[in-house]
């Protein structure tokens, strides 16, 4: 619809989009039909976007023509996904916490267990080193262990892009919890203050000497006669919750930006770049984030121009297979380029916020919008997706419909 305004105005579609964007100085901001976005900067995420494709670039080559005829298009889409959500029951936002536990193990390694479970998006990698960052160890020294629903505290799961907020929160406050009783016992050991001694390299270090994350261990479970007698007597496993601070989500967005090459004679279309400029707060593990964000964008690829589910009349299902329902594959999926802008959400334990669709929501509006506007010269506007080579074809013949001349026998 804005690519549409965007032509019966004669602007850039990218300019009517940053006409109607929230700006980063109304943070926080609550629009119309009460979502809250806390934070982000979507004019500036767009032209990021705009100036990686090289819209004068594109403009030109499209006035240039193709020499094989195929016709050249830019489409743009911008969005905010609501992350992170808190459960819902009769209606209402409620605060279920998310709960992880925490140990350090007599060898003095650190054990790590919650009840999310991974789907694909890295939580043991990321956790990790979460949990490592707090008490100065090694990610490879931690062992995580999700979804035991044996010994795992209780979870409401991996959805709506929850993961790193709620559980990243949840091992964040309990190994803080847990550094400091291991600081206590520690200085302890270093004949100390408290304050004076800090977590890294897999120990505690004072002013003068260090102990090791093995020893402090050692000393609480073999030797306890060794710590004063305030020693803290919950000792070194710590369960801790987290519920962000705002429980109607955390909002992320992302801006995407594609060129294509439509052949009018087949309908085939070509991707010929692609662009992701992604907000999702403090990044924890980028290459993980980029990660996700290209899995998202290639099933949005499939969205856009191949995956489809028909059915007749009787409601059987025309695509029972995969010679029938398509998906991308490496020669439809191109070298995605990701742009990231780390706004930090003040909801949240280190400002991240969730990213698993920041790749998925945006590919089908892009590229139906870069076809569309390949098109416009011909007179073509695609509104259904997947657009398929036979969608376009049918568009172009209605467009310019054949005239058939029939000469009358004398």
């Amino acid at each position: 619809m804005i690519d549409a305004i965007a032509r019966q105005i004669g602007k850039e579609p990218h300019e009517v989009r940053q006409a109607n964007l929230v700006r980063p100085e109304q943070m926080p901001y609550d629009n119309v039909t009460d979502k809250h976005f806390d934070s982000g900067d979507y004019p500036r995420l767009l032209q990021m976007a705009v100036d990686a494709i090289n819209l004068e670039a594109v403009r030109k080559r499209q006035r240039q023509g193709e020499d094989d005829g195929r016709l050249i298009g830019l489409g743009i889409s911008i969005f905010s996904e609501q992350t992170a959500h808190g459960t819902t029951a009769d209606g209402k936002r409620r605060a279920l916490y998310e709960q992880a536990f925490a140990r350090l193990t007599p060898d003095g390694r650190l054990e790590v267990r919650l009840g999310i479970q991974s789907i694909g998006q890295g939580l043991e990698t990321t956790l990790a080193q979460v949990a490592g960052d707090c008490l100065g160890i090694d990610p490879a020294d931690v062992q995580v262990r999700l979804g035991d629903t044996e010994l795992s505290p209780y979870s409401s799961g991996a959805w709506g892009s929850r993961g790193m907020v709620w559980a990243g929160g949840a091992t964040a406050r309990t190994c803080r919890e847990l550094a400091r009783r291991v600081a206590t016992i520690g200085a302890a050991l270093l004949q100390t203050d408290v304050n004076s001694v800090i977590l890294r390299n897999g120990g505690v270090f004072g002013p003068k000497a260090s102990v090791s994350l093995y020893d402090i261990a050692r000393a609480f479970y073999l030797a306890p006669a060794d710590l004063p007698g305030d020693t803290d007597p919950h000792g070194l496993e710590v369960t801790q919750g987290y519920s962000p601070k705002r429980l109607t989500g955390i909002h992320t967005g992302s801006a995407h930006a594609a060129m294509v090459a439509v052949d009018p004679e087949t309908g085939g279309v070509e991707i010929l770049d692609y662009v992701v400029a992604e907000d999702a707060g403090v990044l924890v593990n980028p290459m993980i984030v980029d990660g996700q964000i290209l899995g998202g964008t290639a099933q949005g690829i499939g969205s856009a121009l191949y995956e489809e589910m028909p059915f007749d009349g009787q409601g059987q299902p025309l695509a029972s297979t995969l010679a029938d329902y398509l998906l991308p594959g490496c020669a439809e999926v191109p070298n995605i380029r990701i742009l990231h802008m780390e706004t930090p959400s003040p909801y949240t334990e280190f400002g991240q916020k969730g990213v698993g669709e920041g790749g998925a929501i945006g590919p089908a509006a892009a590229i139906a919008n870069a076809i569309n506007d390949a098109l416009a010269s011909q007179g073509v506007e695609l509104r259904e997706i997947p657009i398929t080579p036979r969608r376009i074809l049918a568009a172009l013949r209605a467009a310019k419909p054949c005239t058939l001349t029939v000469s009358t026998p004398r």
